[in-house]
């Protein structure tokens, strides 16, 4: 992994478009091509994805024990965050501060 959180940021792989919107998927198989932006756009409008990584001092402030760890699916503040592409593998990950986590999911 060439990208690591600093300080209170959590690295997050983000959910896939096509993973959570059925008319996206269905619009794509169909050949329409949307604006770069406008699917840039609708991509940062996910709001769920996998922690990859923690920073060293997240959720030091809060106290207690940390609310996620690596491998949890958890749900984000919309359009929060900072999408950044790894420059080995061009795959596209966000940057959050810790506060930026709303919520994990669990299967109980």
């Amino acid at each position: 992994m060439s990208l690591v959180p600093l300080g209170h940021r959590l690295l997050i792989q983000p959910q896939k478009l096509e993973e959570v919107d059925n008319a996206y998927k269905a619009a794509k198989a169909a050949g329409i091509i949307l604006q770069e932006s406008t699917e840039r756009l609708q991509q940062t409008a996910v709001d769920k994805g996998v922690v990859i990584d923690i920073g060293p001092t997240a959720f030091k402030d809060f106290g207690g024990e940390p609310w996620c760890k690596i491998g949890d699916l958890v749900a984000y503040a919309r359009y929060g965050g900072k999408v950044i592409k790894d420059p080995y593998t061009q795959e596209e990950y966000l940057v959050l501060n810790d506060e930026d986590i709303i919520c994990k999911f669990t299967k109980e």
